[in-house]
């Protein structure tokens, strides 16, 4: 009876973990072996991976991937696409996002760059960063809306877009944007840079977005803000990743 109150008032207090763990062990003579530290240290173990399980979820729910299931271990690395396994697994790492470094991939349609992007992405939130993925028309669009709304509904969602430890944008300049496009963008990136880290998933090389800005002021500062001392990925390979489960 005892032992039923101290569950029922620790799934009161959310210890779900310790909960589970603490009738495992109730149920489970082998335990009773062991000292108090021993079994005690393993409620804590329960509910700590508990809780760091659901924050990952939560994380991953958050970023709103394209993709969920992306992840660096499905990453294909054939002979033609040219991509550098240690460095990828470098980048895994993630030692680049405290650093406020950015990722610049580039490559043909079907290449797989959302693929790895979103593996990146699916990295970062293994290690509990805040992360978001995004298409450039549906970001553009998202921070419009709100400006029709007012300037305060504006500040307050692009803020949350500054503040994510690492921010993707793939579909990055496939068309040509407009006056207004292009100062949502810059105040965005301008914002970022230094602080946060951007990985930037595109069929143009650098230099080619500069023609795809009708501000050649602005572009030349978006260009530089995300390519300066980022790193560079790309991706060959004629065959469409898309004809395959895996990049």
């Amino acid at each position: 009876m005892l032992e039923h109150e101290t569950v029922n008032k620790l799934k009161y207090m959310k210890l779900t973990g310790i909960a589970e763990a603490l009738k495992e062990q109730n149920d489970d003579e082998g335990y009773r072996e062991m000292g108090f530290h021993d079994r005690f240290s393993l409620l804590v173990d329960r509910e700590f991976c508990k809780r760091q399980h659901g924050r990952l979820q939560r994380l991953i729910n958050g970023a709103k991937f394209e993709n969920p299931t992306a992840c660096i271990e499905d990453i294909r690395y054939d002979d033609d696409r040219k991509l550098d396994r240690n460095f990828i697994l470098e980048l895994a790492s993630c030692n680049y996002v405290p650093h406020a470094r950015n990722i610049v991939i580039v490559g043909p349609t079907g290449c797989g760059k959302s693929f790895l992007s979103q593996a990146l992405g699916h990295a970062a939130c293994r290690r509990l960063l805040k992360t978001r993925y995004i298409q450039l028309p549906d970001l553009l669009d998202e921070l419009k809306m709100a400006r029709t709304k007012g300037m305060e509904a504006f500040d307050r969602l692009r803020k949350q877009f500054i503040k994510y430890d690492l921010l993707i944008i793939d579909e990055w300049l496939l068309f040509p944007i407009s006056m207004e496009d292009t100062q949502i963008l810059l105040s965005l990136v301008d914002r970022r840079h230094n602080h946060q880290a951007t990985i930037i998933a595109s069929q143009f090389e650098p230099a080619e977005w500069l023609d795809q800005i009708p501000v050649p002021v602005a572009a030349e500062a978006i260009t530089d803000r995300l390519c300066s001392q980022a790193y560079k990925i790309v991706i060959k390979g004629k065959k469409s990743m898309r004809e395959t489960v895996r990049i």
